[in-house]
């Protein structure tokens, strides 16, 4: 086999490196190594990383290897010999699952989660188990149990949450590809200020069988990238109906890599909302994100803007909703159990999980639908409703306590960051961050996309476009 210096290894897309080892021109073990290697040097400035499984992996590596020497490549799965990661909030077999909490240090599940199971039978190989904050119930990746994680870009911000070692790892070349999850944001916000992409797909096109609360449902599994055919083949892989996981069972089709994705979207019609549900951004956020849209328009998307709040949204509801969630969680565990969680929680679930009752409950099942009948009237008309991912920079990521954003010079609750992104979470709807510039040349825009349902062919065909006019994939940050 041809080597490649790890330099060489860690810049490249998860397709570029399965096309690489089925050729045989770099062996799946080389490709291990290189990543190993990269997370030896890059992890201690950032900490992405709850744990490696470093033997699972070589032992995995030499399968592929053997698998390559007694196969023909295009017999060989999509993805195969390929590093990915996965958010330690997603089961993993035989390999620590501590939902950033204390209480689940030594978590080891039997079972992969659906979505692990299918990276695996597409030929990925599991490096590791990326940070999250407790439960990702912070929207910055930190935990007592893990540390503190930081943005590439600049090590004193924050990567934001609570994907943010999933995006860290992408964003830094330790791991082409990684598994997220987004319950209000949470792999859009990371893609966002680290410079990558984060899709979060309709509800339940990835099945999501370990969310404990099936009908009541904000989460979705997710993906982090930073090319569009890693995202694509991801995507293939994960997607697909499953019984666990109710609103998995339905048909959908496979997404694909459009050769020409401006042909496929001229003429589609984009509704900008610069302040999305009355949140608005700071202009410095608002700049990358004007430049883009004009690059769309004169490639032939219709593009509106709407000086309104455009979509109205109870963001107390969204809360009150998770914490009560998280609430009835916690009343399953044993009191040794709830020592261990981490005391920023208590005050949330005390001011609103456990003051939750049932006509409150009811209240916000009912203002959800409502939420989606106002986006489905959007979409009756447009393609897409698009905004910044994020109103202003990240905060610190040493900050604590009540953490504030700075938009138009005020100080702002840090929920004044990010909450319009949860209206896909509430809503069901596909949502995308793509790469949109940066602000002072130094950190990372994102501009948040969403769509109908099952059109994540058509989010993929707009990052694709996106690729071409203001390309990203070949900016990395300076550690």
């Amino acid at each position: 086999m041809v080597g490649q210096s790890d330099q060489d290894i860690f810049r490249l897309s998860g397709v570029e490196i399965a096309r690489l080892i089925k050729s045989r021109k770099v062996s799946a073990v080389e490709v291990l190594a290189a990543t190993f290697s990269r997370i030896d040097a890059v992890n201690k400035h950032c900490n992405a990383f709850v744990n490696l499984d470093t033997s699972g992996a070589r032992t995995q590596a030499i399968l592929a290897d053997q698998i390559v020497a007694d196969n023909a490549a295009d017999t060989l799965p999509e993805l195969h010999g390929v590093p990915f990661t996965v958010k330690d909030l997603v089961n993993t077999a035989g390999l620590r699952s501590t939902y950033g909490c204390r209480a689940f240090e030594d978590h080891i599940p039997h079972t992969d989660a659906i979505g692990v199971a299918r990276m695996r039978q597409a030929g990925a190989i599991l490096v590791g188990k990326t940070t999250t904050p407790e439960f990702a119930m912070k929207i910055t990746t930190d935990s007592l149990l893990c540390g503190i994680t930081r943005n590439p870009w600049d090590t004193r911000l924050t990567p934001g949450g609570s994907s943010g070692g999933a995006g860290v790892a992408v964003a830094t070349g330790m791991g082409a590809l990684a598994v997220s999850t987004d319950g209000g944001g949470s792999a859009r916000i990371p893609a966002a200020v680290c410079g990558i992409l984060g899709l979060k797909p309709t509800l339940g096109a990835i099945p999501h069988e370990t969310w404990p609360f099936h009908f009541g449902n904000n989460s979705t599994i997710s993906i982090n990238t930073r090319t569009v055919p890693d995202l694509t083949a991801m995507f293939n892989a994960m997607a697909g109906s499953h019984s666990s996981d109710p609103w998995s069972r339905r048909q959908r089709r496979r997404v694909e890599v459009t050769p020409d994705p401006a042909l496929a979207l001229k003429g589609k019609k984009m509704l900008m909302i610069p302040a999305m549900c009355g949140n608005f951004a700071d202009q410095e956020m608002l700049e990358p994100v004007e430049e883009l849209l004009a690059l769309l328009a004169s490639s032939g998307l219709e593009i509106e803007v709407d000086g309104t709040e455009g979509i109205a949204f109870d963001f107390g509801i969204f809360t009150e909703m998770l914490t009560s969630n998280l609430a009835a969680r916690f009343r399953l565990m044993t009191k040794e159990e709830q020592a261990l969680l981490d005391p920023g929680l208590h005050p949330l679930l005390e001011s609103t999980g456990y003051k939750s009752d049932g006509v409150k409950l009811q209240q916000g099942a009912i203002h959800r639908s409502q939420l989606y009948d106002r986006v489905e009237a959007i979409f009756s008309q447009y393609d897409f409703i698009v905004n910044p991912a994020v109103t202003a920079r990240p905060p610190p990521a040493d900050a604590v306590g009540a953490q504030r954003v700075i938009i138009g010079g005020d100080k702002l609750p840090l929920s004044r960051w990010w909450m319009h992104l949860a209206v896909a979470n509430m809503t069901g709807h596909p949502a995308i961050s793509i790469p949109c510039g940066f602000i002072d040349s130094s950190l990372p825009a994102g501009l948040n996309v969403m769509a109908r349902w099952d059109s994540e062919q058509e989010l993929l065909d707009l990052a694709g476009l996106v690729a071409m006019l203001k390309p990203w994939a070949d900016k990395w940050p300076n550690l």
